[in-house]
């Protein structure tokens, strides 16, 4: 392996381990109070070093924004089925608080600090990536609304998972949830009984 090699992968090293830090950071405190700083000292590292790898505090979000939709994403194309897509959201938001809070702001000024164009456009892939529950339900064969509601039906489901204490802490709530809104469509298929 050649130095310019070696170097290249150091440095990726180095931005990946700015980038574990930078998710400790924000699990910990939370964006309210996220900063450049606490990532360098989470990392152990100097400010200057932090902004070799991201220009700005922005580019460091942008870049986590862009890890958290990745993780989102291969959890949504791993699930087999709609019953397990429509908990892909719970568990995102469960196992990576502040992955899900960067993808999905609560309100309107929750990520304010954070505003960028780059920023939005993935939020709205993160939305995009939820609303693509519709494909796994037509190939369920649930009975939706129409076309024109049903990624809005099929992302206020997943999202109620999240967003309602009840649903988010029991599994077995959710499921029910779930069948009751799309009637069994969600539920796997009854076996046949043995002749």
């Amino acid at each position: 392996m050649g130095i310019a090699e070696r170097r290249e992968r150091e440095r990726e090293q180095r931005r990946s381990a700015i980038l574990t830090a930078a998710w400790e950071v924000a699990d910990r405190v939370g964006w309210a109070r996220f900063s450049v700083e606490q990532v360098a000292a989470q990392a152990e590292l100097g400010r200057a070093t932090v902004y070799g790898y991201f220009a700005s505090q922005n580019e460091l979000v942008v870049a986590m924004a862009r890890e958290a939709l990745q993780m989102l994403s291969d959890k949504l194309a791993a699930a087999p089925a709609l019953r397990e897509a429509l908990d892909v959201p719970v568990r995102f938001a469960q196992a990576n608080p502040p992955a899900f809070a960067l993808l999905f702001p609560s309100d309107e000024g929750q990520n304010r600090q954070f505003a960028s164009p780059e920023l939005e456009q993935i939020c709205v892939q993160g939305r995009e990536l939820v609303a693509r529950l519709v494909r796994l339900a037509d190939r369920s064969g649930s009975k939706l609304p129409s076309a024109a509601n049903a990624t809005a039906f099929l992302s206020a489901v997943a999202m109620a998972g999240v967003l309602v204490p009840e649903l988010r802490a029991s599994t077995t709530l959710r499921r029910r949830w779930q069948e009751f809104c799309l009637g069994d469509a969600a539920a796997p298929p009854a076996s046949k009984p043995e002749k």
